[in-house]
């Protein structure tokens, strides 16, 4: 599109834009933030996979965590490049937000998202394994800042590497010599999790651990993830992710079509997403370029 006719559209219909991303401009920096922590990985509406449900009879033979593992690792999505569409509903405490995503990975590399409203780009973002760079193209501001901030201001540990297993639908990697694993079939799936070290010693000064800080929830037929918890040793703080509608890319990987999360942090948020429109492996750009009219966004860091 013409940058002159996208300004202008910007123009006439800011204040509708306004009302679309939450009745307030820097509500949709908070909203952008979100789904950074939000997003997983989609595919193609191809081949639907029936998964077998019945749970009258589930008897599963026990797996160490070293097998779960190396089935986990070897049904991971394998990609260089990836493209595609998602549309997002999310709810924040008692406020309802829909919008659309445009999202482009280049593996271990950049993480690229668009984020539109009625048709109209309202914020880019830009990530590589140093920055988080976002425009907010409703009052011409910019953010530049890293994943420290980031985690601090969402109040959870984040980098490049959680950020982008999620976003393809891997696991996060947390299974290494020096964690304990614990592995089990729970609800007719296999169970893995683990408490981190350096998260055991934050915890240790509180009350007794009774929860992982991850849990890995994987579908008996397919060693796909259906669900991924990451509790906080704090009842009023966790991240719980479900993934539906199993379909087929590329012929071979399966993906989660439907996603939905529940964060229990300062507030309560809920978020529905659905993907569409996938490319694998084709060239694309990744463009980010400030204008120079753009104000920097001031932030203080988190004590």
């Amino acid at each position: 599109m013409n940058p002159l006719n996208l300004r202008y559209k910007y123009t006439q219909r800011s204040t509708l834009l306004r009302r679309g991303f939450g009745g307030k401009a820097k509500n949709l920096f908070a909203f952008s933030l979100i789904i950074l922590l939000s997003l997983l990985s989609s595919c193609k509406n191809q081949q639907k996979i029936v998964l077998n449900k019945e749970k009258e009879r589930c008897l599963l033979d026990y797996k160490s965590p070293k097998t779960l593992t190396a089935h986990l690792k070897s049904k991971e999505f394998v990609f260089d490049r990836l493209n595609c569409k998602l549309s997002v509903d999310a709810d924040v405490d008692s406020s309802s937000h829909s919008f659309s995503v445009a999202l482009r990975i280049k593996r271990d590399s950049i993480i690229w998202l668009s984020i539109s409203k009625l048709g109209i780009e309202g914020a880019r973002i830009f990530i590589t394994k140093d920055s988080v760079r976002m425009m907010n193209r409703i009052n011409n501001t910019y953010f530049i800042g890293d994943f420290s901030y980031i985690s601090k201001l969402l109040n959870t540990d984040l980098d490049y590497e959680i950020l982008q297993s999620l976003l393809i639908g891997n696991s996060v990697e947390y299974y290494h010599e020096d964690e304990k694993i614990k592995a089990g079939v729970d609800d007719c799936q296999y169970f893995l999790g683990t408490i981190r070290k350096r998260k055991l010693k934050k915890a240790e000064k509180g009350k007794g651990l009774k929860e992982p800080s991850q849990s890995i929830f994987l579908i008996p037929e397919t060693y796909k993830i259906a669900r991924v918890l990451f509790f906080e040793f704090n009842p009023d703080r966790s991240f719980d992710a479900h993934f539906s509608d199993f379909t087929k890319i590329d012929s071979v990987q399966l993906f989660p079509q439907k996603i939905n999360y529940s964060i229990k942090a300062q507030k309560k948020i809920n978020i529905k997403i659905s993907y569409s429109k996938i490319a694998l492996n084709e060239e694309q750009g990744f463009p980010f370029k400030i204008p120079e009219n753009y104000e920097k966004m001031p932030y203080k860091e988190k004590q």
